[in-house]
């Protein structure tokens, strides 16, 4: 179900399915121009390599086909990074059975979402996700990412 990404196919194929993805995401959040700067600044098959060689584990999500990403970093806690997955394959159970994947590192869990992608903030919080945090990062071009930053709470 998820296929930890070491070829450079494997990155191209996350890069090309995050473009549908992100359109679809954000569309409602974002304006167009915003969601193409990010795509390539953080999503682009250099900036995937980039992340992988600076530490960060990408996975293929699968059901039936490739139908999403993750990506992570551990260290002292988990960060999640990134979890994409296309609309037809939402609401499966994909993410809780990647956050219980997660839970094998006995770690504490957190991410950063934006603030106005509420699906994705119900999704979290369901799991057991609380908000500790809001942060505005810049990214340049006069963009920001204004987040929650959620932490996964072990007693829910």
């Amino acid at each position: 179900m998820f296929i930890l990404v070491e070829t450079k196919e494997n990155i191209k194929k996350i890069a090309k399915m995050s473009k549908t993805i992100w359109h679809e995401a954000y569309q409602a959040i974002l304006d167009e121009k915003q969601i193409d700067y990010m795509l390539d600044k953080y999503l682009s098959k250099e900036a995937i390599k980039d992340q992988i060689n600076a530490g960060y584990q990408y996975f293929i999500i699968k059901d039936d086909k490739p139908c999403g990403f993750a990506s992570i970093r551990v260290d002292d806690k988990v960060f999640l990074s990134k979890i994409y997955v296309l609309k037809d394959y939402r609401k499966k159970g994909l993410l809780r059975a990647f956050i219980d994947k997660l839970k094998d590192y006995n770690k504490p869990i957190y991410l950063t979402v934006n603030k106005y992608n509420k699906d994705a903030i119900k999704a979290y919080e369901s799991l057991g996700f609380v908000i500790k945090d809001s942060i505005v990062t810049e990214i340049g071009q006069s963009y920001v990412m204004d987040d929650y930053v959620m932490e996964f709470s072990h007693d829910i």
